[in-house]
């Protein structure tokens, strides 16, 4: 008679969470080292001193581990502004240090840079994993923020969509030129000198009203241009 099988251990979820954790870490570094075409998961093996099939068991393709790579390490960025930046510091300021901290991770993590850069180089018609921060809850809290700022009239009101877009491009765009110019920059005076332009301005009080004065005139001119195209591109028969 043959004896009962006994069931085998029961996997540990910890563990298991551990070595894919392991597994991401090493690719990341892996893969802004190599780039995406060139990296082999063998050479990721035996980094970390395991089966090429270990690898495969939590990820089935290189271009799954790739792109679980990119997210995990967006992820890790996220969590980390979130703990940078005190929730009991005045709000006038919090600003400058999201700012701050978010420029401060990326000269850190010079491969969650290059990680975006090969993102959008192999996978061009796939959305970039970075703008899925839309749906962050860090975007939540920065658009709190702003709302404060305005509900106590320190910033002027505007659609929260707007500011997050500008001020959102102005960090991602420095970020980028401080990666591809091999520019070591201060986070802090880099945030500082951001924070200058965006609360005081370009513009004098005079200056101001100079371009309001501009905008209004270019405002009508555009109407009126508006006007002739709509105009012109009236069938004859419905013209007056």
């Amino acid at each position: 008679m043959n004896s009962p099988t006994r069931p085998g251990r029961p996997a540990n979820p910890n563990l298991r969470k551990q070595r894919e954790e392991e597994i991401l870490r090493a690719a990341a570094r892996l893969f802004a080292e190599k780039g995406y075409a060139p990296t082999d998961l063998q050479e990721l093996a035996q980094r970390l001193g395991v089966g090429k099939g270990t690898v495969y068991r939590y990820f089935p393709t290189k271009q799954d581990l790739f792109l679980a790579t990119v997210k995990h390490e967006i992820t890790r960025f996220t969590t980390t502004l979130e703990s940078m930046v005190p929730r009991d510091a005045p709000l006038i300021e919090q600003m400058s240090l999201v700012i701050e901290a978010y420029l401060q991770f990326f000269q850190q993590n010079p491969d969650v840079v290059e990680l975006m850069v090969i993102e959008r180089s192999h996978f061009k018609h796939r959305r970039p994993t970075y703008f899925d921060l839309e749906d962050d809850p860090s975007c939540a809290r920065w658009d709190a923020l702003v709302s404060a700022l305005m509900e106590q009239g320190i910033m002027r009101s505007m659609p929260l969509e707007k500011v997050r877009r500008v001020v959102g491009d102005l960090i991602y765009g420095t970020m980028f030129s401080n990666y591809m110019a091999g520019r070591i920059a201060n986070p802090q005076e880099q945030a500082l000198e951001i924070m200058d332009l965006l609360y005081g301005g370009l513009l004098t009080g005079e200056g101001w009203e100079v371009w309001k004065t501009h905008m209004n005139s270019l405002g009508s001119v555009r109407r009126l241009n508006d006007h002739e195209q709509s105009a012109n591109s009236t069938p004859a028969s419905h013209r007056n």
